[in-house]
């Protein structure tokens, strides 16, 4: 299957919010008002949805309402998304894949409890739901835990993923399943015999876990056992199985973690059984991978290991994937197929095997979605997509008036639709945001980055998104040297820059001259199983203090949660923390009278963050945490009557993870 954002890449790449489209095992392809599914192939467990086991070779009506907005195949089943955000399910039904809370076929589609659904995806036996509250919902074979439960269990109806909120995106291979953070970050989780998860390890995942090395993520495709990704510049990246050359690198050598396949610009990617294909930004579409069934459309059955171009097909704007089939769709919704047709899955009408495109005799259609020896086609209007992204915000002016402090103001950006915008702010050319929030279109918007190190100097850009498009990163502002504090005093400054001094330094506590910031070096902890801290007296006891440090997690394993700071009194005793799970889900401990508090959003990993914790001790005492620079809870609870003394990186506890930190400074009262 594929699920995209609508991104405006660096070539001028313009594509839909959510439109996903097909997999050699499952796909779902959105855009689309008032639309049709028509099903053509096998139909031996009623797979073609209307109401009958009899196979066809030519396209027919789906018994669904004519208002799916997007379609999504399985191996042998298949999903309607409606425009009402209501799920509509048949086929194979075996291990519960159509989710209706039985396992008897359903060759007339049914419609699943689940509401308020904005995506569906189809793994080989499994689906895979995103709701508009950013939860994530899977049901059918849980075998490979692609189900992302924790177990290996089958579900016949759909369960709410655990620990995960925020996801904006999903999308589905044959035996594995991915979310997309709004930061461009992905989880994966399932099968991993071949590396298809892409967390660098041949270790099945019942639970999510954070993707390596890829960010920025706008377009995801699973296939049998390989995943192809789009970022926002175009580029395309993929991991897992390669013994057909599907990752389309040159090789047949299994990649653990993602490598690039094209600097593009690639529009969309599909991924199938064992074969890829692209479109690419110029209308172009490029097939690569196993060619034994004509599914690269050659005209060959030579298998390829690096992307090559179909010939005599032109002005492509989407593509889709079966099992061994692939289809590319033009702009007036006219289709070629090409690939296996023992079942009449290319829909033309024939069961001969086509090595050359095809062009069916169909119009109107956006979406082509394949399973094994069937495929799904969505007819329909498509709808009035906002692809023109807002202006380029005016060049932020930055200003430090006020101690730990720097002012932002920027001319904000003009759109042709929305009256309000997403404003992301930039600090120091970093990855990730530190900060999103909502603006005008019109007049000046300011922003203050608080909590930064005295005498630091940075510099700014913003963005603004208008909820479809991404406008053009501003320029950098000006450097800004940020003012004295004023008012409590410094009783701890770090920036690890003469190494570890004044700390206490246990096993894997080291420093990393590669993942600084704003500049190496860091301090960093790597440890598998394994004590990992260190420790530092403050230079005077502190009833109220505020511990601000810069933090970058590549990644926490398993289900305990990972103390990224404690504060301790003299005695040794911890008196506050902050924890972090696998799935970046923060949390704040009271230690003296053991409650732990739950942190709204999670941390995007692989990218530095600023956090603060504000702790004033007594018997109602307070806690505070702010993650670059905004609050995100403040909880009176009991914190002791002994002074803040001590301050620790890392968990003193075994754990296995890996996290950097950067500029730790300790205020002597609450700021």
């Amino acid at each position: 299957m594929r699920s995209q954002l609508r991104r405006t890449g660096a070539a001028g790449i313009v594509v839909s919010l959510l439109t996903m489209t097909g997999l050699a095992t499952n796909g779902s392809t959105a855009l689309a008002v008032g639309g049709q599914p028509l099903a053509t192939g096998l139909n031996a467990d009623g797979q073609l949805g209307n109401g009958t086991t009899q196979s066809s070779s030519s396209p027919g009506s789906v018994s669904v309402p004519p208002n799916m907005i997007a379609v999504a195949s399985g191996r042998e089943h298949a999903y309607g998304l409606s425009d009402s955000n209501r799920v509509w399910a048949w086929g194979d039904n075996s291990r519960g894949a159509v989710g209706d809370g039985s396992t008897s076929d359903r060759p007339t589609p049914v419609q699943l409890a689940l509401t308020n659904v904005i995506q569906v995806e189809a793994g080989h036996y499994h689906g895979v739901a995103l709701r508009s509250d950013g939860t994530v919902w899977t049901w059918g074979y849980g075998g490979l835990g692609q189900l992302g439960l924790g177990t290996t269990n089958n579900r016949t109806s759909p369960v709410q993923v655990p620990g995960l909120s925020g996801i904006v995106a999903v999308a589905a291979g044959r035996d594995m399943s991915y979310a997309l953070r709004s930061d461009g970050t992905m989880l994966g989780w399932g099968g991993n015999s071949f590396g298809e998860v892409g967390d660098g390890t041949l270790t099945r995942r019942v639970s999510p876990v954070n993707i390596n090395g890829v960010t920025n993520v706008v377009e995801m495709a699973g296939g049998r056992n390989h995943v192809l990704v789009v970022r926002a510049d175009g580029s395309l990246w993929g991991w897992g199985a390669n013994e057909s050359g599907q990752l389309g690198i040159g090789s047949t050598v299994n990649r653990l973690n993602p490598v690039q396949v094209l600097v593009g610009p690639v529009a969309h990617v599909d991924a199938g059984a064992e074969h890829s294909i692209a479109v690419m930004a110029d209308g172009t579409v490029r097939t690569w991978g196993r060619g034994q069934r004509g599914q690269l459309g050659l005209g060959t059955t030579t298998t390829r290991t690096t992307p090559q171009v179909v010939p005599d097909v032109s002005g492509i704007v989407d593509v889709g994937d079966g099992r061994d089939t692939s289809f590319a769709i033009n702009a007036a919704g006219q289709v070629w197929a090409w690939g296996h047709n023992d079942s009449g899955q290319l829909g033309d009408g024939t069961i001969s095997d086509r090595r050359s495109p095809v062009l069916l005799g169909l119009e109107g259609i956006i979406a082509a979605q394949g399973g094994r020896g069937m495929t799904i086609f969505l007819s329909g209007v498509p709808d009035d997509p906002d692809i023109v992204p807002p202006s380029e915000p005016g060049v932020p002016t930055a200003s430090s008036t006020v101690g730990g402090r720097a002012d932002l103001a920027w001319t904000a950006s003009t759109d042709d639709r929305a009256a309000t915008l997403t404003y992301r702010v930039f600090r120091d050319d970093g990855a990730a945001p530190i900060a999103s929030f909502s603006g005008a279109t019109t007049g000046t918007i300011t922003f203050a980055d608080v909590g930064l190190v005295s005498g630091s100097i940075h510099t700014y850009r913003v963005q603004a998104f208008d909820g479809a498009n991404l406008s053009v990163l501003s320029q950098p502002s000006n450097a800004v040297e940020i003012a004295g504090t004023t008012g409590p005093p410094v009783l701890l400054d770090s920036n690890f820059g003469s190494g570890l001094t004044g700390w206490t330094v246990a096993g894997g506590f080291t420093i990393d001259n590669a993942s600084g910031s704003p500049a190496a070096p860091s301090a960093r902890v790597a440890v598998v199983n394994a004590v990992g801290e260190g420790r530092s007296s403050l230079s005077a006891p502190a009833a109220e203090a505020c511990v601000s440090f810069d933090v970058n997690p590549a990644a926490v394993v398993g289900t305990a949660r990972y103390s990224l700071l404690k504060v301790r009194n003299g005695a040794g005793a911890s008196i506050g923390r902050v924890e972090l799970t696998a799935s970046g889900a923060l949390s704040v401990r009271a230690d003296v009278t053991g409650t732990r508090f739950s942190v709204t959003g999670a941390l995007p990993f692989n990218s530095w963050h600023r956090l603060s914790l504000c702790v004033g001790v007594g018997s109602t005492g307070s806690l505070r945490l702010s993650v670059d620079g905004v609050t995100r809870g403040t909880w009176t609870t009991n914190t002791g009557s002994q002074p803040i003394t001590i301050v620790q990186l890392g968990d003193n506890d075994p754990r296995s993870a890996t996290v950097n930190w950067d500029s730790v400074q300790v205020t002597g009262g609450l700021l």
